[in-house]
């Protein structure tokens, strides 16, 4: 009898019957899933496609070429707004000192710097001087190959990009015409320009065997820049479908657009034009979509692979589940309950903890930036200045410094130990330890404020030969502004001082303030230069160390002396914003790495 029981379930013909039932069901519902999920792969694999994977290499690449082509922009216009060039072209090109300084300059632009060509054409005399100081023409109005010249100059354009394939050369080259001087009145024409084979190669190498085509097309569809060199010069409807060609030509404007349409062979093709930024030309990438999307295939076995397990494993679990195990659904609801209130917990108390820091280094903040000197004291101190200081973190260990004690000003850029909260906390010392040597008329050098520092830090923070478990100090550079003359010290700190006789440099001493290594009776030097009508600059190790570009290196000193040559003879507060453009654009995505503190300023 009891075996009959035990046994009754199992033979019951009605519980047969509702698990064969639902066990179609599941059939079903898995084979259904399984296509729907395959079809809704393959739609949204397609969109992303057109209109993610496309745009963003069509930006990556256009990126490239506007990046050289506003490079060569800048070099072009700040050759354009050269005081020396100005000067000689104003006087009809016969001073010849001024002269071999122009000269010089494109010849270095030409060498160093890899333009493939520097040229200058004054309106007074039209002579064409090519980058080594060589007069190769005279631009008249009679010869077609000089149009560009009388066109710029009617245009009234400040800089202008014109692309021109070499047909002997099979090459394109970028040239940028910019106006010397007043767009109104020029006092010629001068630019750069640049072969682009490199950028050929680059295309062919985004190809990679994946049915990648790239072009760089006119509104006429005239080819400037191919993957394949052979296409270089051509049209566009050499190498697609007359269909095709139209869609692109009709709808060439400022507008990202894509497009599909079937190849000669009937290959599916992918298709987006985007607009360059820095000129009129168009980007064309097409890709073959069955190259593209040829995972599918893989996903469709696949799918088909776990509907039949998926079938063959739930058809077991729901005999298994329903006959042998009671179902443990609400304890697995109540423990989810328990655990989602303890993460809501823990996510409340981690935000009021976050907020009361963040609240904390804002106000730390506040405190730092109110010992900073404020932008009325420089204004009132001198004739042109801009600084640049951006902390690491919300707070840092870099500062700048003004003091005006007597008829002397005082400036200083200093680089304490460690960043963050100990870094400001270094600061404040600091620049509490500046003001009192200044005020109590200890030191009047540069020199011997800095030697006076040294001794001061090192009592303060107990680092004078006595054992501790610090060892703290600061870089710092200190000028000092007296009638007639500059002074300057450093402690691992340099000056750049920028002219019209170029770039001159003075390097602080090798040691650095308070630290323990550093004697206590060190001497430092000051050096000694005239006021002039000169721009000075300061600046911390955060600006040279900063790591990017295509090989992630550090900015560089020499790369920041560059932005000194280039740029010296702008406004100071233009120079600002394109000191920091400079630096942004070789950071890219890499994150701030110190804290970066550059101070510039002109006396006279």
């Amino acid at each position: 009898m009891r075996e009959n029981v035990k046994r009754g379930p199992i033979n019951d013909t009605g519980l047969k019957r509702v698990m064969a039932f639902a066990s179609v069901l599941i059939v079903i519902s898995i084979l259904l899933t399984g296509t729907y999920v395959y079809r809704l792969t393959e739609h949204e694999a397609v969109k992303k496609l057109k209109t993610r994977d496309l745009v963003t290499l069509a930006e990556s690449i256009s990126s490239k070429v506007d990046a050289r082509i506003d490079k060569e922009i800048e070099t072009s216009l700040a050759l354009a707004h050269d005081p020396t060039l100005l000067k000689w072209l104003d006087g009809g090109e016969t001073d010849a000192a001024l002269g071999a300084l122009v000269h010089a300059r494109t010849d270095y632009l030409h060498r160093e710097l890899g333009y493939s060509s520097t040229f200058i054409v004054g309106t007074k005399t039209r002579h064409f001087w090519n980058e080594t100081g060589t007069i190769i023409d005279t631009m008249t109005e009679n010869d077609p190959d000089d149009s560009w010249f009388f066109d710029a100059l009617r245009l009234k354009k400040a800089a202008a990009v014109n692309f021109d394939y070499n047909n002997e050369l099979g090459d394109t080259f970028a040239f940028v015409n910019a106006l010397a001087g007043s767009v109104d009145a020029p006092l010629g024409v001068v630019g750069v320009g640049i072969n682009l084979h490199e950028l050929s190669d680059e295309f062919a190498s985004y190809k990679d065997g994946q049915g990648i085509n790239l072009w760089l097309i006119d509104g006429s569809g005239k080819i400037y820049l191919s993957d394949a060199y052979e296409h270089n010069g051509s049209n566009i409807g050499d190498v697609m479908t007359a269909q095709a060609q139209q869609q692109v030509l009709q709808q060439y404007d400022a507008q990202v657009r894509g497009f599909d349409y079937v190849a000669q062979e009937g290959v599916r093709m992918d298709l987006i034009s985007y607009p360059l930024r820095s000129t009129d030309l168009h980007l064309l990438v097409e890709v073959e979509r069955r190259r593209t999307v040829a995972f599918l295939e893989t996903i469709r076995w696949n799918t088909f692979l776990a509907v039949a397990i998926s079938i063959v494993a739930m058809t077991f679990f729901f005999f298994y589940v329903s006959r042998k195990l009671a179902n443990p659904y609400k304890r697995a609801i109540a423990l989810n309950q328990q655990l989602e209130t303890q993460v809501e917990e823990r996510t409340q108390e981690l935000s009021a903890r976050n907020r009361e820091l963040m609240d904390s280094l804002s106000y730390a903040k506040l405190l730092q930036e109110s010992v900073l000197p404020k932008e009325q004291q420089l204004q009132s101190a001198l004739r042109e200045h801009f600084v640049i200081w951006r902390p690491r973190d919300v707070v840092g260990g870099d500062f700048y410094w003004s003091k005006q004690v007597g008829g002397r000003t005082l400036l200083a850029v200093g680089d304490c130990t460690g960043h963050g909260v100990p870094g400001a906390f270094m600061t404040l010392l600091a620049i509490s330890t500046l003001n009192r040597i200044v005020e109590s008329g200890e030191a009047v050098e540069p020199a011997d404020i800095l030697g006076r520092l040294n001794r001061l830090m090192k009592e303060t923070l107990r680092q004078d030969g006595q054992p501790g478990v610090t060892d703290d100090g600061l870089d710092i550079g200190i000028c000092c502004i007296e009638e007639g003359q500059v002074l300057f010290a450093g402690a691992r700190c340099s000056l750049h001082r920028a002219d019209e006789a170029g770039l001159a440099s003075w390097p602080g001493d090798r040691r650095s303030v308070g630290y323990r290594k550093t004697p206590r009776d060190y001497a430092y030097t000051t050096h000694r230069m005239p006021v002039g009508s000169a721009r000075y600059y300061m600046a911390t190790d955060g600006f040279y160390d900063q790591n990017g570009g295509e090989r992630d290196y550090s900015f560089g000193k020499k790369r920041f002396a560059d932005l000194i040559v280039r740029y010296g003879g702008l406004p100071l507060e233009e120079q600002k914003l394109l000191f920091l453009r400079e630096l942004e654009a070789y950071m890219g995505n890499e994150r701030q790495r110190d804290d970066i503190t550059v101070m510039s300023f002109q006396v006279a």
